[in-house]
């Protein structure tokens, strides 16, 4: 009986709420309409009476669907408790008619018994998806449909007991129609479980295939270039070199491959650390400067002196998006140069970043072109491949990790006058962290920290500052993951970025202080890059304690967190309650 109930009050409710709540204003605009009407028709109290009812269906139906508008599912008991208030509605929407058929006028029958067909059209349009919440809208309506001309007097004259028939004639069709919305919702349901299971599929073939073939050309390889140091004849050694060369090109396609089914797997993980971002601009060029000069080209490496000494981010990746950069610069550019060019470029909220560009003399591209240039499989032209060779990946892994670190990528191009890629990361200056984090060093005692912030680089910032001045710090990605640690375990102060998916800050705190995670005291200090006149004002009376700007200053974020946990003992590894 309890799984029956479980399968009940499934994900297909979630759709039907949410394409409800859509429609909202609009029903609240008709509700007022029809209150004027009962008003001016028949009487005052009546229509006070039914608005009030109406009013309260609607706040129910909003209340019971709020977890949607942060993108999170219903609750078995949120589910039940929306399918009664739409049930509500519809007996409020249903006692309409009632009022109007006890006006005994023909014409006051008459609307209601359109009333009720347009409640049964309404119902079947936004409700076939879900059977559930469409037998409860439909059923009020329905019976009435029948129940009034049988228990409350019918029609006068024989035309309008036409009109009803007519009516009804149109409902069949309706609910033929609502059969139809149904197999066809079902279909496509099924249709898009199917989809994602074979993407699933084919991300793990992608990625097993990609790897088991590395073994195999490793080994081919190794003995080319093993051969390739023997005594061999100029003709043999073009022979070792000819295998070389595709060799590499087919482990640069197999890379390519490998990195995509990671990314659609949800498996390309960041590390955050300290690098050069010179040595990886100097590296890439010293890796093409031979296949550079073999084609005549200038490849250049201009990096701004104002660059920093080290910057925090995934090294990995960062030389990842230059190489492949500098290797489809070279593909296109047959005459002139290639320049990679460095230099820094704060974010707009004063947060470190750094700008890099590949800029060419090659082929160029139109604007049209470059539309579709960053897309998975994506190349210029179909004789692109055909000429040049490549899978057309490379761009599309540069965009994602880009993106997936917090930037951007773009190119400008021209026909026959080459391209510039440009690519910004929020590369934080790495020696001006650490050294605010030593200067920080042993300023506080050994508090217990939750840092919650989307952004990876500045949850790694917080950790060396905080760590560094004798804190033990864990992080969360949103609001949710914030409310999840709190549930479990207890901490000193809690650092709360107030844009946030998911969840943000705002939501959050104002759960916490609900007691819904934790203790509902607990110091919150608000991470923002708003600190305009009267921010904190407006953050303090939402419920947090205090307002960090970023880009965070560790000396004053040392000193808030001492001033908000001032005569409050550590909690230590104290469980939460």
């Amino acid at each position: 009986m309890i799984a029956r109930l479980r399968d009940l009050l499934d994900e297909r409710i979630d759709v039907v709420a949410t394409t409800v709540r859509q429609t909202r204003l609009a029903r609240m605009a008709i509700g007022l309409i029809v209150a004027v009407l009962v008003a001016l028709l028949l009487d005052r109290t009546t229509a006070v009476v039914w608005a009030v009812t109406y009013v309260f269906a609607e706040a129910w139906t909003w209340l019971a669907s709020r977890p949607l508008l942060r993108g999170q599912p219903l609750t078995p008991r949120g589910r039940a408790s929306y399918l009664a208030a739409i049930f509500t509605q519809s007996l409020t929407w249903s006692s309409l008619a009632l009022i109007f058929w006890s006006g005994n006028a023909e014409p006051y029958r008459i609307g209601a018994m359109v009333a009720l067909a347009g409640l049964l059209v309404h119902a079947q349009g936004f409700s076939f998806r879900a059977p559930q919440t469409l037998v409860l809208l439909v059923t009020p309506p329905a019976v009435l449909w029948l129940v009034l001309p049988v228990g409350y007097g019918g029609y006068a004259n024989p035309e309008l007991f036409a009109l009803t028939i007519g009516l009804l004639t149109t409902l069949a069709y309706v609910a033929a129609s609502a059969r139809a919305n149904l197999r066809s919702a079902n279909a496509l349901a099924e249709a898009e479980r199917s989809a994602v299971a074979a993407n699933e599929a084919k991300s793990a073939f992608l990625a097993m295939m990609s790897h088991e073939l590395r073994t195999p050309l490793n080994g081919v390889m190794g003995m080319a270039r093993a051969l390739q140091r023997t005594r061999l004849d100029a003709r043999q050694q073009g022979h070792v070199e000819m295998i070389l060369r595709s060799g590499d090109g087919l482990l640069a396609i197999l890379n390519d491959v490998l990195d995509l089914a990671k990314i659609e797997a949800g498996r390309m993980d960041l590390e955050v650390c300290a690098f050069d971002l010179r040595d990886v601009a100097q590296g890439a060029a010293a890796l093409w400067a031979e296949q550079a000069a073999a084609k005549g080209l200038v490849l250049a490496c201009e990096i701004d002196p104002d660059l920093p000494a080290a910057v925090l981010g995934d090294e990995t990746r960062v030389r990842q998006i230059v190489l492949n950069l500098v290797s489809n610069a070279l593909k296109f550019t047959d005459t002139g140069e290639i320049a990679i060019a460095l230099r820094p470029e704060p974010a707009a909220d004063g947060d470190g970043g750094v700008a890099i560009s590949v800029r060419d003399t090659g082929i160029g591209i139109s604007e049209e072109q470059a539309q579709g240039l960053f897309r998975p499989f994506a190349q210029a032209e179909a004789s692109t491949s055909r000429r040049y060779g490549g899978t057309g990946l490379g761009l599309s892994i540069c965009r994602t990790l880009a993106a997936r670190m917090g930037g951007d990528i773009s190119v400008e191009s021209r026909l026959g006058e080459g391209s510039t890629f440009r690519v910004w990361l929020p590369l934080p200056p790495a020696t001006v962290i650490e050294a605010q984090a030593e200067a920080a060093a042993e300023a506080l005692p050994p508090l217990r920290i939750l840092v919650a912030d989307d952004n990876p680089i500045n949850q790694t910032v917080a950790r060396a500052v905080l760590e560094a001045a004798g804190a033990r710090v864990e992080t969360a990605g949103d609001g949710a993951e914030a409310l999840a640690h709190l549930r479990v375990a207890a901490f000193d102060v809690v650092l709360m970025d107030v844009n946030m998916p998911r969840m943000d800050g705002i939501e959050a705190v104002s759960r916490i202080r609900a007691g819904q995670a934790g203790r509902a005291d607990v110091p919150i200090l608000a991470l923002t890059a708003d600190a305009m006149t009267g921010e904190e004002a407006r953050l303090k009376a939402l419920g947090f304690n205090g307002l960090q700007a970023k880009p965070v200053q560790p000396a004053a974020l040392i000193g808030a967190i001492v001033e908000v946990t001032a005569g409050r003992e550590p909690v230590g590894d104290v469980r939460a309650a």
